[in-house]
């Protein structure tokens, strides 16, 4: 666990805005037990239905775009934790990076 632990919508706020701090995202995912995760990729995916669905200001090309970067931040994110859960000697997640 971090020190100081953000909320899951304040992590998710993180990763899905252009202000957030991406770094501090990554360190909080990382860290996260395996439930934490999940509730964190479940607020991404939420966050990825409403760009595809009602895109950026209505444009829905730019929300497409916008989803797709949400979805490379998951796919490193993914990586780090199964680097993170190799090193603790937890390899929960290890074993599905890379399967796609």
């Amino acid at each position: 666990m971090v020190a100081d632990e953000l909320s899951v919508a304040e992590v998710v706020e993180h990763l899905t805005t252009k202000k957030g701090n991406q770094f501090l995202a990554d360190a909080q995912y990382a860290a996260a037990d395996i439930g934490r995760r999940r509730e964190i990729r479940r607020g991404v995916a939420q966050k990825v239905t409403a760009l595809l669905v009602d895109g950026v200001d209505g444009d829905l090309v730019d929300g497409a775009v916008s989803a797709e970067h949400l979805c490379n931040t998951m796919w490193h994110l993914a990586g780090l934790a199964a680097q993170e859960d190799e090193l603790a000697g937890d390899g929960t997640e290890a074993s599905s990076v890379g399967a796609h």
